[in-house]
């Protein structure tokens, strides 16, 4: 009896399930959410790399459970494809290239989840080399491959301004790489309300600066702080949202005309602008109709050419500070 096709989703970090599980849902995918790394899956730093280096077991034994789950899956139905949450990150780098040799019969498709500088990223070559080093000495890349890599067979990216780069940039073919943002970021599309505005509203979408590595965490204090005071003053209302991977709460005074929210659609679809600096969150509010500003700062050390996808763009220390 042939078996029923069925198609994989796997979530390779975890603080991305909630942008998913949609979509899994709506598209009846099967799915795996691997789990087990904790902190050591987000950051650049050294710190970061040595880190990865000493728990390379953790990798070792998350590896080994997602590969006995694609076994079953494949002995339960027919599987062709495997559908990724990112392909980017040094957790994305190591599975997929042992997935792509434990199952080579397997489509591996990599989903755009974040934006991305459009530049040839100059550090390649030195990544490579710690990559490889790393890998003969203990068995582990520290360092993910970045936006544009050809681990996976296709790519499904938020524009053709993102597809025209692979293309050109990086030599993918035209065939395998797919412009599709209501696909992407289908549950916004569908959860969108259009609604009389009659306040102007603001909406700051917090990063994980320093976390990152792209600031210190002084300096992300300071820009976040500054940012406030400035929409405060300009808007009748603000609200903050914090990324999901820093889900703290903020404390801001009684008086105050700024509210924190966890409800990221709900906020898009009340506010009439959107602020960040280089988040993904700024796309996502072209959805809704919000127009969105990115704000560019001396102090957040990031490739500048990112900011080049953004329509409008502000100056932290001529626009904001001043």
């Amino acid at each position: 009896m042939e078996k029923n096709e069925k198609k994989l989703f796997i979530v390779l970090e975890q603080h991305l399930y909630d942008r998913y599980h949609y979509m899994i849902h709506k598209y009846d995918f099967d799915s795996y959410l691997v789990e087990g790394f904790g902190d050591i899956q987000i950051g650049t730093t050294l710190k970061h790399f040595i880190n990865r280096i000493k728990k390379r077991k953790i990798f070792t034994k998350e590896y080994e459970k997602l590969q006995r789950f694609i076994n079953q899956k494949i002995e339960e139905y027919k599987l062709e494809q495997i559908y990724f949450s990112n392909s980017e990150g040094y957790i994305a780098y190591n599975f997929l290239l042992k997935i792509r040799a434990d199952f080579p019969n397997l489509e591996l498709i990599g989903l755009q989840h974040g934006v991305f500088e459009l530049s040839e990223v100059p550090k390649s070559k030195i990544r490579y080399l710690v990559n490889n080093i790393c890998n003969f000495f203990y068995g582990i890349y520290p360092i993910g491959s970045g936006f544009g890599s050809k681990i996976v067979d296709k790519y499904i990216v938020y524009s053709d301004v993102y597809k025209d780069f692979l293309i050109n940039k990086f030599n993918w073919s035209e065939k395998n790489v797919s412009s599709d943002i209501k696909f992407l970021k289908c549950e916004l599309f569908d959860k969108r309300e259009f609604m009389a505005k009659n306040e102007k509203v603001a909406l700051f979408l917090m990063q994980c600066l320093n976390k990152a590595g792209m600031c210190s965490e002084s300096d992300e204090q300071f820009l976040n702080k500054t940012v406030l005071e400035y929409l405060s003053k300009r808007y009748d209302k603000v609200l903050v949202k914090t990324h999901p991977a820093d889900q703290v709460r903020l404390s801001f005074p009684a008086n105050t005309n700024i509210k924190q929210t966890d409800d990221l659609i709900g906020a898009f679809n009340c506010s009439t602008h959107a602020f960040s600096f280089s988040s993904t969150t700024l796309i996502e509010a072209k959805v809704f109709d919000v127009e969105a500003f990115a704000i560019n700062s001396k102090l957040v050390k990031e490739d500048k050419s990112i900011y080049s996808i953004f329509e409008n763009v502000l100056s932290f220390e001529d626009e904001i500070v001043s």
